[in-house]
């Protein structure tokens, strides 16, 4: 997929649900809006590393995923959202919004008062209402919290009012979750998008094709820094260091502590680099067990660890070889695996946990919701995955494993350059496989944006990819990660090719996993907890996706040097990628200079 689908970037695998309902006051930790002039404490500064590239990316903030660190979780500090989640307890923490309100099946959004951007024209409602009518136009159809969009209007300077077809938990997710931008640079944009909208036309129509491909050719690097609100603005931006000032009228002006913050530009490699010189004070990178054990002496170093909702495990393309619709095969391949040793060498000690059950869901969500179910627990055991291949028809001969129509079983795994964890993962899953007898290859694909298309065309035999839920604590996010991403079923998006609609299980007898996933997100409290547990059941039996380990979240900060102390607070819950906790502790106050 290209960015005039606004697709965004590494970690933000797709937009999805999310957390809310009811009212939420701006009395929590957030409460301020912004100083009358710059804080006279804040002092020192705050370093961050990512891998940005200013040879590639833009100011167009329109497309998320191409400009300038606006898909980084340090965009929270210059490009707020109405709201951020706090994921201990299911709560909005309110950002450019002062209140929110969730009433049958209106959203009333209040904003605060007196924020203004970086150009000193006011942030209003109608900023959010056009912020909202681009991200409404430009989701993918089945995208929820944006299907269930009806309107979005400004009632005055500072209230938005949404209007959904139907309410359920996260339905208020995407509009709160909306990065808002200035309607004095978006405005042709974001009008045009409104009459679409109102009119019905929804992604992938011409209509919609064609204002992507006005937003597309512009850049707005001829228009001086990006036009922003937040507590800091774009200081100075170079090929290896971004800065950032305080912005004096931007959210939460007044109560950060850092007058500059710092994001220098670095991959996983660098970032190790930096923290052994104790150059950076916050890193989000993956690291791979070797890369911590090297940092693992440096004065001042702090693991945050985060316990992980998500995972990381394979796609088999089913559409591309009809062996894999077989649930023997597919249990074979789990038998094959020594799951402990490819977490230990993705992630290291402490970066990974294997689940307590293969229900597709992560462990916290899976607890005691099977107590009284026996499930199959998939431990490394070759003489089952033998006996299960050759019921399934399958011959081991001198040269490997052949089908049942007698060809050799070759296939290739594809994981993503830089992406290491990913790398590792599909190099000791295909090494595994390889000793067992298949013939495996890997390969990377180049970290350039289009893995995400090559995924939902099942343009792959196995992919590594994540399993669970990735975005946000609410069970049936995990189904929508376990059966419909990169699983449209379309002649342009087969994906995995695995059908949803009539699912042949040993206990559950057929299964309408389409049914049972909408039970699950919009029933009863009942039927909820009925269909989630159904639908593990369905998981462990017929393994969507083969689930090889959870992320336990590891960040990395250095404490002592530049700053006193680094941690996650009350936030140690969040995900780093989509509700970053430091990000968040930052603009409270709670993170200060040392």
């Amino acid at each position: 997929m290209t960015s005039q689908n606004f697709e965004l970037s590494r970690r933000r695998l797709m937009q999805t649900v999310g957390i809310g309902a009811g009212a939420v006051a701006a009395t929590s930790v957030l409460g301020a809006c912004q100083a009358e002039g710059e804080d006279e404490g804040a002092s020192g500064k705050f370093v961050y590393v990512y891998p940005f590239d200013t040879t590639t990316q833009h100011h167009n903030a329109a497309i998320s995923n191409a400009a300038l660190l606006v898909a980084a979780p340090v965009a929270e500090l210059f490009l707020p959202r109405p709201a951020l989640v706090d994921w201990g307890t299911n709560e909005w923490i309110p950002q450019l919004a002062e209140t929110i309100s969730l009433d049958g099946t209106t959203l009333t959004v209040k904003l605060r008062e007196g924020l203004k951007w970086t150009d000193d024209k006011d942030v209003t409602a109608t900023d959010l209402v056009g912020s909202i009518n681009l991200q409404k136009l430009n989701a993918a159809q089945g995208t929820i919290g944006w299907d269930q969009v009806v309107s979005a209007t400004a009632d005055d300077d500072l209230t938005v009012t949404v209007v959904y077809t139907e309410v359920f938990p996260g339905v208020d997710h995407g509009v709160l979750k909306t990065q808002v931008l200035p309607h004095a640079r978006y405005g042709e944009w974001m009008d045009q998008a409104a009459e679409l909208v109102a009119s019905g036309v929804v992604q992938g129509d011409p209509e919609q094709s064609a204002l992507s491909e006005q937003i597309a050719a512009e850049d707005f690097l001829d228009d001086g820094m990006p036009v922003t609100c937040g507590a800091y603005k774009f200081e100075e931006i170079g090929e290896t260091v971004v800065t950032f000032s305080v912005h004096s009228d931007g959210l939460f002006a007044d109560q950060v502590n850092f007058d500059t913050v710092e994001v220098q530009k670095g991959d996983n490699a660098a970032s190790v680099q930096m923290l052994l010189n104790r150059e950076v004070d916050y890193s989000t990178q993956v690291l791979g067990a070797t890369d911590r054990q090297t940092i693992a002496g440096v004065e001042g170093l702090k693991e945050i660890s985060t316990p992980g909702y998500d995972g990381i495990g394979l796609m088999l393309n089913q559409g591309r070889f009809p062996e894999f619709a077989d649930v023997r095969v597919r249990k074979a391949f789990m038998y094959v695996f020594d799951t402990e040793i490819i977490g230990e060498i993705a992630k290291g000690a402490g970066g990974y946990y294997i689940p307590a059950t293969y229900t597709g869901l992560p462990d916290p969500h899976a607890e005691g919701l099977f107590d009284d179910v026996e499930l199959e627990y998939y431990a490394s055991d070759h003489d089952k995955a033998t006996s299960l291949l050759e019921e399934a028809g399958w011959t081991k001969e001198d040269d490997g494993w052949h089908k049942p129509d007698g060809a050799l079983a070759e296939y290739e795994i594809i994981g993503i350059d830089g992406w290491t964890d990913f790398a590792l993962t599909g190099e000791q899953a295909m090494s595994q496989l390889n000793e067992f007898g298949f013939t495996i290859t890997y390969r990377n694909l180049p970290d350039d944006g289009n893995q995400w298309g090559t995924w939902g065309a099942g343009d792959f035999d196995i992919a590594v990819r994540q399993w669970a839920n990735p975005f946000v604590p609410y069970v049936y996010g995990s189904w929508q990660m376990a059966w419909f991403t990169d699983n449209a079923n379309t002649a342009d998006a087969p994906g995995m090719g695995i059908p949803t609609d009539a699912v042949e299980t040993q206990t559950q007898g057929t299964v309408n996993v389409d049914e049972l996933y909408l039970k699950a997100q919009k029933g009863t409290e009942a039927e909820q907890a009925e269909a989630n547990k159904q639908l593990g059941i369905v998981f462990n039996e017929t393994l969507p996706r083969l689930p090889l380990f959870l992320n336990q979240r590891v960040t990395y900060a250095i404490e002592g040097e530049r700053v006193e102390k680094v941690d996650s607070g009350a936030y140690e819950l969040n995900d780093v990628y989509f509700d970053n906790p430091i990000m968040i502790r930052i603009l409270d106050g709670s993170i200060e200079p040392a």
